[in-house]
């Protein structure tokens, strides 16, 4: 099965069908004010979830900070940035800044709030092996809706602004006469030639609010299954691959305090 995953050269704003190629192809920078130099590794330190920050129309506006992730070589560096505004509503808005070493930080990937999904998060994974390539997850969901979430991994390359989003729904084109979904719940690269995105996804049975499995025929349920998937770089292939395959991933984080 092969199919092309979407690419393109620009800031990205989620939702909104804008990108700003020109900022790129001029090179100028939107520069991270929030954050310039940092150091002291975060060994021991507690991971900061910018995935899913909590709302509550209650509280007061939210403003959280990830630690910054480094490349392998220490040439690039990222960190994502989620702002929360409440009452009425919640409304999320998801920021991942990149900057080469000594450099300005650069707004490479934008989500704001969207009417029917006006919370999200997202979550650097890690970076492909001597690369300039990170690898983060994405989630939007909405509030108040027993809707399911979407979910998304990404592949950006910090050095040119580029975004791989894979079509991970490619996934469930062989279960087109069941009732399936699926959650993210691991991901990397691959260890060929050509850069590849691996997901590991678990399969299950859709289901109503108040429904149950025992509700469906057989033949339209999706089972409990976890399976891996690879989506390749540069050829837009898609295929399942043994659950045996390594996810390759280098993880160094720095922590969150400033250097004047």
């Amino acid at each position: 099965m092969s199919s092309r995953g979407r690419a393109a050269t620009c800031l990205i704003i989620v939702g909104l069908g804008i990108n700003f190629c020109n900022t790129f192809a001029s090179g100028s920078q939107v520069l991270g004010t929030a954050r310039q130099r940092q150091t002291k590794s975060a060994v021991g330190e507690p991971p900061i979830d910018t995935l899913f920050v909590s709302c509550d129309e209650n509280d007061g506006p939210k403003h959280v900070l990830g630690r910054v992730s480094l490349s392998e070589d220490e040439k690039w560096r990222a960190y994502v940035e989620v702002d929360v505004q409440s009452g009425p509503g919640c409304l999320h808005t998801t920021r991942l800044w990149v900057a080469r070493r000594n450099h300005p930080y650069r707004l490479v990937y934008l989500m704001p709030p969207q009417r029917t999904l006006a919370g999200n998060g997202m979550e650097i994974l890690g970076w492909a092996k001597t690369s300039s390539t990170l690898l983060v997850k994405t989630e939007l969901w909405q509030y108040g809706s027993d809707a399911p979430d979407e979910q998304q991994v990404l592949a950006v390359d910090a050095a040119t602004g580029m975004v791989y989003e894979p079509e991970m729904e490619a996934m469930l084109q062989g279960r087109k006469d069941k009732q399936c979904a699926f959650r993210v719940i691991d991901a990397g690269f691959g260890t060929g030639v050509n850069l590849s995105i691996l997901v590991r996804a678990k399969f299950f049975t859709a289901l109503e609010v108040d429904a149950s499995e025992a509700d469906l025929p057989p033949a339209g349920r999706c089972g409990d299954s976890e399976e891996t998937w690879s989506f390749n770089f540069a050829t837009g292939e898609i295929k399942r691959v043994r659950n045996t395959e390594t996810l390759q991933l280098f993880r160094k984080f720095l922590s969150n305090r400033l250097v004047k």
